[in-house]
């Protein structure tokens, strides 16, 4: 009842202030403060890596990927890590979600493949595919000398996957390569290994391709 009064009141103007606070500026880490491990790829090494905070309750990291094409943008791997408060006004007091549920609709995904693979023919796979945190889905775009994907997965299965302190992580995955082999974009997304602080659970492999 307290902490009611407290962000109801006219006193609780910080707290007006925190539930709209700004992300703090990126800053360069190094690919070992990742929560994520990716495969050795000579097409898709890690170039940069960089995080920022939302409060107290979303991290975001983006993994800059090595890039085989003279395609505009970046390949990277961008991805949100939402953690459960750790008290009462923690969980009262949050700042807004930085990712959308569902992460897209057909508008956004139409708006963000057009900004993505401009004058590429773009393609939603038909199925969603599998790796070892669940299904994912994704998109293809080509021209006539590359390929690219766009996969996005939103992982919340605190039962199998995150550990407790772990509300929710949201990942996107974006790569352009030369040819017409998208299987072989896909494999990093597929295969990487989530190393967040606290220990993951065991989640077997995925079920196949």
């Amino acid at each position: 009842m307290a902490a009611c009064v407290l962000l109801t009141s006219g006193c609780a103007g910080w707290v007006r202030d925190n539930l709209t606070q700004s992300p703090t500026p990126w800053r360069r880490i190094q690919p070992a403060a990742l929560p994520v491990t990716l495969p050795e790829s000579r097409d898709f090494p890690i170039v940069a890596a960089r995080t920022r905070d939302t409060g107290t309750v979303y991290k975001s990291y983006i993994v800059v990927l090595g890039n085989p094409t003279v395609l505009p943008g970046e390949n990277r791997l961008s991805i949100d890590v939402q953690t459960l408060p750790d008290s009462l006004m923690g969980a009262l007091v949050q700042p807004p979600r930085i990712f959308p549920v569902p992460l897209y609709t057909m508008e956004t995904l139409t708006a963000a493949t057009a900004r993505e693979f401009p004058e590429m023919r773009v393609k939603v796979a038909d199925y969603a595919r599998r790796n070892r945190y669940g299904d994912y889905d994704y998109v293809t775009a080509q021209d006539a000398e590359n390929s690219c994907v766009l996969a996005w997965q939103l992982i919340t299965d605190r039962k199998r996957v995150l550990p407790e302190r772990i509300e929710a992580v949201r990942l996107e995955y974006r790569a352009c390569g030369v040819g017409s082999d998208v299987r072989a974009l896909l494999v990093p997304f597929d295969t990487m290994t989530m190393t967040l602080p606290e220990t993951m659970l065991e989640a077997p492999d995925p079920d196949g391709p």
